[in-house]
């Protein structure tokens, strides 16, 4: 009797499932007519609707309508210049790192050799700074100078 009523249940349950899944399937089926018609009824709305879609897509690829060309053009500007301050930061680090080992070895030389030290040469004084600046040179760094994309046309 027990097993009875509990089949009864997972029988109704079960034919639930398999009306859901037959509501997927007729929605799945009826789906692409749906939308023609929906398309049909409003192909301005539709044509907007994709027309925005478009545009928004290709905004992650920096790709814009034509009337915004300017702000492309600035946009792109501006990145070059951050890209080519970015590099020219990483390559005086690195020149300032080569230069901060090299006098980590020298020191380490005259520690070895302090009679060679006296002998050779003074070390250079220090650079002085130029009067009415506050702050010393750069020291020159070889970084080739990054060029400002073109703007390519692209049409829809």
């Amino acid at each position: 009797m027990r097993q009875a009523i509990h089949h009864v249940e997972l029988n109704e349950k079960l034919q639930q499932c398999f009306d859901l899944l037959d509501q997927i399937t007729r929605t799945y089926r009826n789906y692409n007519v749906e939308y023609i018609k929906i398309v049909d009824a409003h192909p301005q709305t539709m044509d907007t609707f994709f027309l925005h879609f478009e545009r928004e897509c290709m905004t992650t690829f920096k790709m814009f309508d034509e009337s915004k060309r300017d702000e492309i053009q600035s946009l792109f500007v501006k990145e070059t210049e951050e890209k080519q301050k970015k590099l020219e930061e990483e390559a005086l680090k690195k020149y300032e790192e080569e230069k901060r080992i090299e006098e980590l070895k020298r020191i380490e030389e005259e520690k070895k050799n302090p009679a060679g030290a006296a002998k050779g040469k003074a070390p250079p004084a220090p650079a002085k700074k130029p009067p009415g600046k506050g702050e010393p040179e750069k020291p020159v760094v070889d970084v080739p100078k990054l060029e400002v994309p073109k703007i390519k046309e692209w049409t829809t």
